[in-house]
């Protein structure tokens, strides 16, 4: 423990100097050459040796090292096979290291582990960064929001800054149309992700990060592969559990990646103890800005924005979430004239095989317009395949005509698809005309951008046509007898999930909505070491 420092400085300790690349034996030497006085002190010197070794060897970049630093420091404080501690200051450092162990995990997370893609707005906003507003008109939002602040009320800090009414100023003015449009899509989804962040437990004016992210356009689409309202990058969608290929990109599923968003930001609340921290890193990753604290000494994100540590993107990204929060409490207040649209609303009919929408659309009560705009996270006309099936969301009243059509409707296979190892030299295009699709559709169905360049080796997917079964009339018949819809899988039952690299029980736990101790408990595990390939059993109840 460091006197006088705060709970972050004690527990990451990137307040220290980057020191040299650590040997995977420092922590030991280090812990033979103290002289602990007591039991506990003997543990929490023997941790803080090996914790401090991982350290150096994640701050040189040797995360392979730090990982066995870190497991030596966690065996330290909790031996396996050994209850967990009582005494009290044991307790607290154990904490503490768990919370600068997972900090320095995020060190090795790549760049593109952002959740959006990096330091880029909703690609209507693009340009805040470039907007000046006038003296007068930053006057003007001031005044703005001196008279509304009695009036709303906030479950996230608020901080009014120069930064903050810059661009307050810029959404009445320069994007005024561009940000009316926004806050009217915001209509149909924000009560949904109110909803949501409330059961998840972070504050529910986070659902502004949406409009910055994507200004409420469930299709948006970035030039870096970012996708969906809360534009998550391909591989940290997958990392929390949004699926993306050829047929379905759960990305674009706007309760699905806003349950993922809610999860993400709650990793990173509890990453940084600071909700603005929080949002730089939503925009710029985590590791980008846990590196700009170490090499700073700060852990205020005001403070980082003014020393240039960051980019001018996300330096503006957390002032533009506060101002559109403060616009979207209050926007005739602020000069916006709204024609919300109406609240997502629909219902949902469990596919147990692969169909075409337009045999599902009905022209009463379920368009095939309907259909797509429910479902944006299907990338063509077919439903997918899945051992679980499928619920497709249809408008509210229109369950029962959907399941009717659904049981006379022919099987239709997903489009067929085929792979392709990238040679030297070849691009998106050229492999696009080679086998007969166009750029577009071949960069959606690897979650990239249309501009992206191929390593070579790196095997594409090349989706085929759609291709329908027709079903005989017994077949028909037999199916209907049988069921209309598939039976939900079986909740009751544990699932299962494989450990994979930077996995730790903390981040599946905060993952699949449970925790470490319960991990522990149902999986019959002493301690907390995990390693890539694992399987590890889920508590039902946290599905």
């Amino acid at each position: 423990m460091i006197p006088g420092r705060s709970r972050f400085e004690r527990g990451v300790l990137l307040l220290g100097a980057a020191l040299l690349a650590a040997g995977c034996t420092t922590g030991s030497a280090a812990r033979k050459a103290r002289v602990p006085q007591s039991e506990s002190a003997a543990t929490i010197a023997a941790a803080t040796a090996d914790f401090e070794a991982g350290r150096d060897a994640a701050l040189a970049g040797d995360f392979a090292c730090a990982q066995e630093a870190f497991a030596r420091a966690v065996d330290a404080v909790r031996p396996v096979g050994s209850p967990p501690p009582v005494d009290p200051a044991l307790i607290a450092f154990s904490d503490e290291l768990y919370d600068g162990i997972l900090r320095y995990e995020a060190l090795a997370a790549p760049p593109e582990d952002s959740g959006s893609a990096e330091n880029h707005p909703a690609p209507e906003l693009e340009k805040i960064e470039a907007s000046t507003a006038s003296a007068e008109a930053i006057s003007n939002a001031r005044t703005a929001v001196v008279s509304d602040a009695a009036s709303s009320t906030f479950d996230l800090p608020i901080v009014v800054n120069e930064s903050v009414l810059r661009i307050l100023a810029t959404f009445q003015n320069d994007f005024h149309g561009v940000f009316a449009n926004g806050l009217a899509r915001s209509g149909r989804f924000v009560p949904m992700i109110r909803r949501i962040f409330q059961e998840e437990g972070i504050p529910r004016d986070l659902a502004q990060v949406a409009m910055i992210e994507s200004s409420f356009l469930p299709h948006a689409r970035s030039p870096k592969a970012a996708r969906g309202l809360w534009q998550f990058m391909p591989k940290t969608g997958r990392h929390y559990g949004l699926r993306s290929n050829s047929v379905i990109d759960e990305r674009a599923d706007p309760e699905k990646a806003t349950r993922a968003a809610a999860h993400y930001l709650s990793f990173l609340h509890e990453l940084f103890h600071d909700w603005y921290l929080a949002m730089a890193a939503y925009n710029a990753g985590e590791g980008k800005i846990l590196r700009a604290m170490e090499r700073t000494r700060l852990s205020d994100f005001w403070q980082l924005a003014a020393s240039g540590s960051l980019r001018v993107q996300t330096q503006n990204y957390v002032p533009a979430v506060i101002a559109a929060i403060l616009i979207s409490k209050n926007p005739q207040h602020y000069g916006f004239e709204v024609d919300y649209e109406k609240p997502l609303e629909y219902e949902t009919v469990a596919l147990n095989r692969p169909v075409r929408l337009s045999d599902l659309a009905d022209r009463d009560t379920a368009s095939l317009e309907d259909l797509r705009a429910l479902n944006p996270e299907l990338k063509t006309g077919v439903t997918p395949q899945a051992p679980e099936g499928y619920e497709l969301k249809v408008p509210t009243g229109a369950r029962e005509s959907v399941q009717t059509a659904f049981v006379a409707a022919p099987t239709a296979r997903p489009p067929a698809t085929r792979r392709h190892v990238v040679r030297a030299g070849e691009t998106l295009s050229s492999i696009a005309a080679r086998f007969g699709v166009t750029p577009t559709t071949l960069a959606a169905a690897n979650g990239l951008s249309v501009r992206a360049r191929l390593k070579k080796g790196r095997v594409v997917v090349i989706p085929g046509r759609e291709v329908v079964r027709v079903a005989s009339q017994r077949q028909k018949k037999a199916r209907a007898q049988k069921t209309l819809v598939a039976s939900a899988e079986d909740s009751s039952k544990p699932q299962s999930y494989r450990v994979r690299g930077g996995d730790t029980l903390y981040r599946i736990a905060i993952r699949h909505r449970t925790t470490v101790a319960e991990l522990l408990a149902v999986n019959s595990l002493s301690d907390s070491l995990i390693r890539p390939g694992d399987r590890l059993k889920i508590p039902a109840r946290a599905h």
